[in-house]
């Protein structure tokens, strides 16, 4: 099995063939699996090979444990089955993505080539000329907490989508964002049909999964599904569980009677204040400054360092498995309401993912109105392409804050050291969940069914989904002494610097004096993040002009 998640990168077209080993070697290594006068590939694994008609594929699969076939009709089968890769058919070349989206595929069009890696950084590490600043995804990203669409830090490259090609076709790079299966998939299903094929699909996507794991544990749903499934047959050694830095000890007390369920030791995993400024800082390289959040989990990521044992993750179960019915769900009933106009249902989702936090005020007033637009005209468009459907809130929050911020944690905070797996992610698990409504999955019905299948020891135990957590009373490392050091002198040295709010410059002055609501911690963090991102690729960037960003 492998140690983590794999890393690939290559080229199409009239490529430097010594730009393609640079960027493999600033991924950690690999070799060339494939190479040819139009095409490149390099991986750090073995591929993944398949054939089938006129294409064979060379690829790589993310969060899945399972031995994909090695025979499909074509590229289109091979993603269902989450494969991404290079795709040989004839003389032409070209890639593509996963069902699921999960792999992260980015690109940039240079000097006559194509060229494509699982990391942002080698790419813009190795461009020979200065990239830009994509004001659009930092936009997005202050305000949502996660680049909308394709976009990423950087103007140049691009992040390619779930079930996706991308082509080099009469000199220029063609993405096309194909067919994709799952928004196909009419929910026409009860719930407890659904649940019932869910809960086999977790059973059938862990069964390859051997012992000694060591088994996140917070006190969600989602985590106790997965280690109950594996601890009834003795595979986890351990649970571990990490305090969301909230001023309590909510997540590790709901967890604690899940592990004494199975008879496995809860390992409480807490870090230090001393430690926390280069958490963050480790934090937001590791998932490539596209995901805004303080440090909690870096304790995780460092107990998981170079550990041989898959590391079981719940990303995306909540996304597929959850219901909603007036504001008691995951999913608010005007979120999803057919009666809506689809239009105004993209206006209602985009509010609501920003319920996260208003970080714009953060910023001077001028620049709050154009952030908010600019984070808007990114969204809109790609959650608008599932208007309509029964399903499009479901789709649209999985293809928005799931893969493009959420997954950050599962293949590259955790996966960039680890092997993580993903069942939630897989196809299995969401063509069942998504076969039924979310009418029929409202009131935790779904869940319900799933852990009175699966894990019927600790059904009825508390949840953070149905316990309310008690006011902090405890230190956060989050706003300790050395953290907001290290926020004022970040906010302090970047391009935002003369555009900081009067609030948050009055934060900075006086940080024990000044409240520190939600909204204000959020912007925060945000404008640290992209200051961090700019100290560490200031080299490699054109001018950077802040009122850009009002248009």
């Amino acid at each position: 099995m492998l140690a983590r998640g794999t890393r690939a990168c290559g080229a199409l077209g009239r490529y430097d063939r010594e730009r393609v080993r640079k960027m493999a070697e600033l991924l950690g290594g690999g070799a060339f699996v494939h190479e040819d006068d139009s095409s490149a590939l390099i991986l750090d694994h073995e591929p993944v090979e398949w054939s089938g008609g006129r294409q064979r594929g060379l690829g790589w699969v993310e969060g899945d444990a399972r031995q994909p076939p090695a025979r499909f009709k074509d590229w289109s089968e091979a993603a269902d089955a989450g494969i991404c890769g290079l795709v040989l058919e004839g003389r032409k070349r070209f890639l593509h993505s996963a069902v699921n989206g999960l792999a992260p595929l980015y690109w940039l069009e240079q000097d006559g080539a194509l060229y494509f890696a699982s990391r942002i950084d080698p790419l813009a590490r190795t461009s020979p000329s200065r990239l830009s600043i994509d004001w659009d995804a930092w936009a997005s990203i202050i305000a949502l907490r996660f680049p909308a669409a394709n976009a990423t830090p950087f103007a140049e490259i691009s992040r390619l989508p779930q079930s996706s090609t991308l082509r080099r076709r009469f000199g220029a790079a063609r993405m096309r964002e194909e067919r994709w299966s799952w928004s196909e998939i009419e929910p026409d299903q009860s719930c407890e049909t659904a649940a019932e094929g869910a809960a086999a699909a977790l059973e059938e996507l862990l069964a390859p999964l051997p012992g000694g794991l060591l088994c996140p544990l917070s006190g969600g749903r989602d985590s106790r599904l997965l280690l109950g499934v594996l601890a009834r047959d003795g595979r986890v050694e351990a649970a571990a569980t990490v305090p969301d830095d909230e001023g309590d000890t909510h997540e590790e007390d709901l967890a604690a009677p899940v592990a004494a369920a199975y008879g496995v030791p809860q390992e409480r995993l807490r870090g230090k204040q001393a430690d926390y400024p280069a958490e963050w800082e480790e934090r937001a390289r590791a998932v490539e400054y596209e995901f805004v959040d303080h440090a909690w989990l870096v304790p995780l990521r460092r107990r998981l360092r170079d550990s041989p044992a898959p590391v079981p993750d719940g990303f995306a179960i909540d996304v597929f498995a959850s219901g909603g019915r007036g504001g008691k769900g995951f999913y608010r009933q005007s979120e999803f309401d057919a009666n809506s106009p689809p239009r105004a249902q993209t206006r209602v989702m985009f509010d609501a993912l920003r319920q996260f936090g208003h970080a714009q005020i953060a910023l001077a007033e001028d620049f709050q109105g154009p952030l908010i637009a600019r984070a808007h005209d990114l969204y809109h468009p790609s959650a608008q392409r599932f208007a309509g459907h029964p399903l499009q809130v479901v789709l649209a929050f999985y293809v928005s804050r799931s893969s493009r911020g959420i997954s950050t944690y599962s293949t590259k905070l955790l996966g960039d050291q680890s092997w993580a797996i993903v069942p939630g992610a897989a196809d299995p698990f969401a063509r069942a969940s998504l076969s039924t409504s979310l009418d029929e999955k409202a009131d935790a019905r779904f869940y319900a069914k799933l852990f009175e299948i699966l894990t019927p020891e600790v059904a009825g135990l508390p949840s953070t989904a149905t316990t309310p957590r008690k006011p902090p009373h405890l230190p956060q490392r989050w706003c300790s002494q050395p953290a907001v050091e290290a926020h004022s002198r970040s906010l302090l040295d970047g391009p935002l610097t003369p555009h900081l709010s009067p609030q948050l410059q009055a934060w900075i002055a006086d940080p024990a004096e000044t409240p520190l609501d939600h909204n204000l911690r959020l912007g925060i963090e945000g404008v640290s993040l992209l200051h961090s991102w700019y100290r560490r690729y200031r080299d490699f960037l054109r001018e950077v002009d802040p009122a850009d960003l009002k248009g």
